[in-house]
């Protein structure tokens, strides 16, 4: 069952962003060689210090399987204004302060050639988990609309699949052509009850995740590394 095979986890403890880099690590530097290798084979970048992480835990398999990265709004801006500038989130009328940035988000090469669906047009289970996740943990905060700086694929695998992801701008050069998309958490996910009643139910129930300190499961310390 869906709701029993994947386990979305908020990162709240050293031990448990270890694993969400080491993860990261595993699909952008070693799977798909987007970004440089690390000796210590963890990805991380200066934004992660202020960042909420959280990771999906494959039940079935016992295997950490997924991650995505919250940046919360802050004086100095999000990361993506250092690419784009801040006048063009301000000029499509967005309140800042109430904006967060979505990234990070990885899912590992087993999962991602094998996605789960009910039907074929919905979410793969682990990015489901992932960004519901997510939506419930900053609407908590009072925020109310993310922003992406991506690839047009993830738009359109997002779009297609009951998420809608509205283009801003671009593209900009980093890594390769990026773009910048805005989502609006008060009706991006109107078409997904459409597409699935279960994960449109699922969307809106009250535990989307449960923080790692909680975690009835406590990995050996060699799962960090997941080799």
């Amino acid at each position: 069952m869906f709701e029993k095979r994947y386990m979305a986890i908020l990162a709240d403890t050293e031990e448990s962003k270890s694993i969400h880099y080491a993860l990261r690590h595993q699909v952008y530097c070693q799977e798909k060689g987007f970004l440089d290798s690390s000796d210590i084979a963890l990805e991380t970048d200066r934004f992660d210090t202020d960042a909420v992480h959280f990771l999906v835990r494959d039940l079935l398999k016992s295997k950490w399987v997924g991650t995505l990265r919250v940046i919360l709004p802050k004086q100095n801006g999000l990361p993506m204004m250092q690419i784009i500038g801040d006048d063009l989130l301000r000029d499509k009328g967005l309140l800042l302060n109430k904006v967060a940035e979505i990234s990070r988000l990885s899912i590992i090469s087993q999962h991602r050639n094998k996605i789960s669906v009910v039907n074929e047009h919905s979410f793969s289970e682990v990015m489901f988990s992932l960004v519901s996740a997510a939506k419930h943990y900053c609407e908590s905060l009072g925020i109310d609309t993310w922003v992406f700086l991506c690839r047009k694929s993830l738009s359109k695998i997002a779009n297609r699949q009951g998420m809608a992801m509205n283009k801003i701008g671009g593209p900009y050069e980093y890594k390769g052509d990026r773009y910048p998309y805005v989502v609006n958490l008060d009706d991006a996910f109107t078409g997904l009850e459409k597409i699935s009643n279960k994960l449109h139910k699922l969307l809106h129930s009250h535990q989307s995740f449960q923080r790692y300190s909680e975690f009835l499961y406590k990995p050996p310390s060699a799962e960090i590394r997941q080799g």
